[in-house]
């Protein structure tokens, strides 16, 4: 009896995405979800000069919530494909190892690249992610179980703590 037990907890722990099985980071409470998706069609932007209900703009605000560097960012470089140059530029470590809070970046997803916050690792390697934009346009998604075949990941530092309780900015886009 206590193996059957055994083996039917093990079966249900498999079903339950793997950040679940630890204390997971913050993804959730990302303050321009409300006004998703239209932020994102209008090209509203951030307070970190990326466009709304976007990946990129996501992950800074996870990032941000999660203690980690946002001061690598470099205002109008930061289309996903281009975060693995600008995190190398900063002399942030990189490398193919997925990780808990690690930016995950597929620099040729979509013709923009596509970021995703890494929120949880299993034992063989595959990792889980919360993103917004992908697969749905100016959505949000958690996917689970990813092999990190095709990503590369930024290893961001702790740094200033970013409260979401600081003013969302927004900037105006430049003309042109």
């Amino acid at each position: 009896m206590r193996t059957l037990i055994a083996v039917a907890a093990a079966m249900a722990a498999s079903f339950v995405p793997t950040a679940a099985r630890a204390a997971a980071p913050i993804v959730y409470g990302y303050p321009y979800a409300a006004e998703c998706p239209a932020a994102g069609l209008v090209d509203a932007v951030d307070r970190w000069r990326m466009d709304e209900c976007n990946c990129t703009s996501y992950v800074a605000w996870a990032l941000t919530e999660n203690g980690q560097r946002t001061d690598w960012f470099i205002a109008g470089a930061m289309d996903a494909f281009n975060w693995l140059h600008v995190a190398e530029l900063a002399g942030l470590p990189v490398g193919r190892t997925p990780r808990v809070g690690a930016v995950a970046v597929w620099p040729h997803a979509t013709r923009f690249g596509h970021v995703a916050y890494v929120t949880g690792l299993d034992s063989g390697g595959r990792f889980d992610v919360a993103e917004y934009n992908l697969p749905l346009p100016f959505a949000f998604d958690e996917r689970y179980g990813l092999r990190p075949a095709g990503a590369e990941f930024i290893y961001v530092p702790v740094g200033r703590r970013g409260a979401a309780s600081e003013r969302l900015g927004r900037v105006p886009r430049p003309p042109g």
